[in-house]
């Protein structure tokens, strides 16, 4: 079986969804296809995100935030939430794809305050939440 075609959907599309969607293509390979997208999106791509995703060997500084409701075809099979803000508008995405839904709730970084080290520390915590969460999906088992 191989890994289902993902639709990764937070807030804003800068930070938790388009890091879910580098680390599942880098965890799965470069043919795993994943896509993100945002609810209200940003208009840009946030810097801490991109500079602790660089750490990783990924290059996401030329990300364009999407919204849920520019979301083409081919529908994804797995759409994942990763805000609470994102959930009823996704679940609703999901059942009109027919895809499966899932929420993976990971706080927004961008939230947290002080120097520039405690929030680059923000941004790699939720990075490495992501990061686990994806390295702890499983493929569904056939049934014997």
């Amino acid at each position: 079986m191989s890994v289902p075609s993902v639709l990764f959907v937070c807030g804003r599309n800068a930070i938790r969804s388009p890091m879910a969607a580098a680390l599942w293509r880098q965890q799965f390979g470069d043919a795993a296809q994943a896509r993100s997208c945002g609810v209200i999106p940003a208009a840009f791509a946030d810097g801490f995100m991109v500079a602790v995703m660089a750490e990783l060997g990924c290059d996401l500084e030329d990300i364009s935030p999407m919204a849920l409701s520019g979301v083409t075809d081919p529908p994804a099979a797995l759409v994942v939430s990763l805000s609470s803000a994102a959930d009823r508008l996704a679940r609703q995405y999901a059942a009109d794809k027919s895809a499966e839904f899932q929420a993976w709730p990971i706080p927004d970084p961008s939230e947290t305050g002080g120097s520039r080290e405690q929030r680059l520390s923000a941004y790699r915590q939720t990075r490495d939440a992501i990061k686990a969460r994806i390295a702890d999906w499983h493929l569904p088992r056939k049934s014997a």
